[in-house]
């Protein structure tokens, strides 16, 4: 249900996994530079300061979502979505499935960043492969997603995603309103993400996108908000 890369750190009961897979890659913990978070969700975060200790990485976050890493199990002081959970789950029961899965899996016990970076706007930050950072604000304030230009790939976080499971929708879409801070915000930040040729885009939910960046963007705006 939650991807993580480092672009993003999961959730705290994703270590073990996150050490199953740098194993299968000849890596260890302490080779991470960098984590580079795309919006202060626990789901996003959960990893981030055991891995920054563990390994001295460096985070980075979009400035607007820097109080969230500081207070993460605060999330409700800084963040606030467009519509109640009841709304879809009322109508959908299935959908808990997801807000559960995150509870069981430490999102409430996320663990303070003690020490991040922060940058404004869309910039290319000086790490490794050189990640251009596109602010695509809406589902939080700070939410960003990085593009690998090099390597033709695209980290979107939840700004776009292919699977909602609270609302159901499976392919390229924006998060339902009970995970959204401004959805028609979301949808405008999509089309600043389309001016970019990139084939593979790997989102916070739901399986890799591989017909490129700009359909997938489009596709998402052309569905809406639910």
């Amino acid at each position: 249900m939650v991807n993580f890369y480092l672009v993003d750190a999961g959730l705290p009961a994703h270590w073990q996994s996150l050490l199953d897979a740098l194993r299968a890659l000849g890596r260890s913990v302490t080779d991470i530079a960098a984590i580079l978070i795309t919006h202060g969700h626990p789901d996003h975060v959960g990893l981030a300061e055991r891995v920054r200790v563990a390994s001295g990485a460096d985070v980075w976050v979009h400035e607007s979502d820097a109080p969230i890493l500081a207070e993460p199990r605060r999330l409700n002081k800084f963040w606030h979505p467009e519509r109640s959970l009841l709304r879809y789950t009322a109508r959908r029961p299935s959908g808990l499935r997801a807000p559960l899965h995150l509870a069981r899996a430490g999102a409430l016990r996320t663990p303070p960043v003690r020490e991040f970076h922060t940058f404004t706007d869309d910039r290319q930050l000086d790490l490794p492969d050189s990640p251009l950072a596109v602010h695509t604000l809406g589902h939080t304030q700070g939410s960003t997603s990085y593009l690998f230009p090099d390597a033709s790939i695209a980290f979107t976080g939840d700004a776009l995603v292919t699977h909602d499971s609270v609302a159901g929708t499976v392919g390229p879409c924006v998060i339902c309103r009970a995970f959204t801070q401004d959805s028609q915000a979301a949808l405008a930040s999509l089309d600043k993400v389309a001016e970019h040729e990139i084939d593979t885009v790997l989102p916070g939910h739901g399986e890799a996108w591989t017909d490129g960046l700009a359909k997938a963007a489009r596709q998402a705006v052309a569905n809406g908000v639910r």
